[in-house]
């Protein structure tokens, strides 16, 4: 995404800008996590006039957008009043400009009314914020699974830990691992204070800013080497850590040990068909690429399993019965026309077998 921002405040530019681009294209106000495409929308005498559904005067301050090719042109709007026939009228306020280029061209799925009519839909579904719940609904069972671990854990390493993601808030490392989901290894801690090896070690650079000076002076003193590796739902979704630090340098074979226990950890926590539950609900996929997906429903019920900027885990199923198990991040939340709800994700990892497969469905769109 490019940083840089062009913000016009100039009326006439703004009035420039509604007719050439806003007029023309699919319009969006966004509200909290949802993106609502508007029924009606046009600017006259200086202000906005829209309507949308679930879209009332409550909402004081929106945003206005619409995408025209690699642009997205984005107005921050005040609300003025609303009319008789429930108009909303706003008055904008700027208009921003950032460039995002499509990553690729999605290829299309015939839509159906009905999820059970679908030629592709998902199912299996978890979200980040459902294994959180999950974890805390059952947190004896959660508890009597960690001690056995640690039991085994500290036989080897006994400055260890196992952390869940919702044990410490805040927590720097768990963050981490929910944007990288990769374990890191710092052989050394008096590397910090060498800038040349931070600079070149990206793990050093994060753990340095982000982790180390947020430990407590004790705890910096007490250690000279640490690892830490992710615990992952179905070896994608980052729901915990497991970290082993030593006053004496870990080695490459500490680190093949935590990282094997660390896998043999997440199993036996994603395994327990008790503690994390997925969802069997089928959303229809409406447009797929090898980088991302949308799906629609019109079951409100259904928007419980998104919210914009979470992680999500499902199962993909293809013709011929056929699937794959996918990561992915939520990128926006949309109603559109006809109270359709479209998700779009970002795919971030797919099983080996299952990206095969789903691989070869796109070949076979793209040959028709």
């Amino acid at each position: 995404m490019n940083k840089d921002k062009a913000k016009i405040t100039d009326r006439n530019i703004i009035e420039e800008v509604f007719q050439k681009r806003f007029k023309a294209s699919r319009v969006y106000i966004k509200v909290s996590d949802l993106n609502i495409q508007t029924s009606i929308f046009s600017y006259m005498n200086g202000l906005i006039f829209a309507k949308a559904p679930e879209v009332d005067e409550t909402f004081m301050d929106v945003i206005f957008y619409v995408r025209d090719d690699e642009e997205v042109f984005f107005c921050h709007a005040a609300f003025k009043s609303v009319n008789p026939d429930g108009i909303l009228i706003y008055e904008p306020l700027d208009i921003q400009i950032l460039s995002l280029p499509r990553k690729e061209e999605r290829k299309g799925v015939a839509p159906v009314e009905k999820s059970e009519g679908a030629v592709v839909y998902v199912s299996s579904i978890i979200s980040d914020f459902t294994i959180y719940e999950c974890i805390n609904l059952s947190r004896k069972r959660v508890d009597l699974i960690k001690d056995e671990l640690l039991k085994k854990l500290h036989n080897i390493y006994s400055n260890s830990e196992i952390v869940l993601l919702n044990d410490k808030p805040n927590d720097p490392r768990m963050l981490y691992f929910k944007k990288r989901r990769m374990p890191y290894y710092i052989k050394n801690i008096k590397d910090l204070e060498d800038p040349e090896k931070v600079n070149a070690d990206q793990y050093l650079k994060y753990y340095r800013e982000f982790i180390f000076n947020k430990e407590t002076i004790d705890s910096r003193s007490k250690i000279v080497s640490e690892i830490s590796v992710p615990l992952l739902y179905k070896m994608m979704m980052p729901f915990g850590y497991i970290k082993a630090s030593s006053r004496n340098e870990l080695n490459d074979k500490d680190f093949s040990v935590i990282r094997k226990f660390g896998m043999s950890s997440s199993t036996v926590f994603t395994n327990d068909k008790h503690l994390i539950i997925s969802s069997e609900d089928r959303i229809a996929v409406t447009d797929l690429s090898l980088s991302g997906l949308g799906i629609f429903f019109k079951e409100k019920v259904l928007i419980k399993h998104f919210k914009e900027n979470s992680l999500i885990i499902f199962s993909i199923f293809l013709p011929d019965k056929k699937q794959a198990t996918m990561l992915c991040e939520v990128k926006n939340i949309s109603l559109i026309k006809n109270y359709i709800y479209r998700i779009g994700c970002e795919i971030l990892n797919i099983e080996a077998l299952g990206e095969v497969y789903y691989s070869e469905y796109l070949e076979g769109i793209e040959s028709k």
